[in-house]
């Protein structure tokens, strides 16, 4: 976000004068003169429009996709708790059974090919086959005839994954987000047609000042629309949940291994 603005700052001050002369000739076919007073509160009142409607739009997205992100972490930290559960269940109920490994190494490829994968689209992940869900393939497993113990477990860690895969789907369309960069885009086009012009008679410190000013909005505009989009983009980003789930599910990699392995514990003697 900050590299994005600096950027982006510096840009718009370094390039301020060709902007406003290439966007006054590309608008009016005329090379750039003086505007009259009626025209000047026109091009204000049209900045004012835009300048309320991107603050709508771009407020509501923020309160949309910060919504969705607070859900996102409730659920993972609910789904996790609950694969957990699930290990520590398929552990006392099935150590010794022939299936036991089996059922660690469905659980192994849930983590890994499911609760691990933010960054596939959750309509896919829920759209696989039953025999290509390992949760389906743990059922099959501890189940004879009547559901199980561990079919409860299951069950409500299913429903997890359901809350989850619901919080990281997409709310807002991308053409919202590029609606957007439109609108502030527009904003700074209106400010640079009210600016004063850079002719001869015009003070120095005047046109240093609008270029600063210029510079520090387009920064500003910037700086919104990337923390927007940090919020918007489901992995990655200094908004986002694949930092702390790797952190969550640390612990339970580690001891779904040492179990692979033949390892035991008791509830006081965990793998660090």
């Amino acid at each position: 976000v900050g590299l994005w603005s600096g950027s982006v700052m510096l840009v718009g001050y370094l390039m301020f004068p060709w902007l406003q002369k290439f966007f006054w000739t590309l608008l009016t076919g005329s090379s750039p003169t003086s505007i009259s007073s009626d025209i000047q509160g026109y091009i204000g009142n049209v900045l004012v429009l835009m300048s309320l409607v991107f603050s709508i739009l771009a407020g509501n997205s923020y309160t949309s996709l910060y919504g969705q992100n607070e859900a996102l972490f409730c659920a993972l930290f609910a789904e996790v708790s609950e694969a957990k559960a699930l290990m520590e269940q398929i552990a006392l109920v099935c150590s010794g059974r022939p299936f036991y490994r089996s059922a660690l190494e469905n659980i192994r490829r849930y983590v890994a090919r499911d609760l691990r994968r933010l960054d596939r689209p959750p309509s896919i992940l829920c759209a696989c086959k039953p025999r290509d869900d390992p949760l389906e393939s743990i059922l099959y497993l501890t189940s004879v005839g009547v559901p199980s113990a561990v079919y409860e477990t299951v069950r409500s860690l299913r429903q997890r994954r359901g809350d989850r895969l619901g919080a990281v789907q997409r709310k807002l369309p991308p053409v919202q987000i590029g609606l957007l960069y439109v609108l502030g885009g527009l904003n700074l086009l209106s400010l640079l047609l009210l600016s004063p012009l850079h002719s001869a008679g015009t003070p120095v410190l005047e046109l240093r000042l609008c270029r600063a000013l210029f510079a520090l909005v387009a920064g500003a505009l910037m700086m919104t629309m990337r923390v927007i989009h940090e919020l918007w983009t489901p992995v990655g980003g200094a908004y986002n949940v694949d930092g702390v789930l790797t952190v969550m599910i640390r612990g339970l990699e580690d001891e779904l291994a040492q179990r692979l392995k033949g390892r035991t514990f008791s509830d006081t003697r965990l793998p660090p």
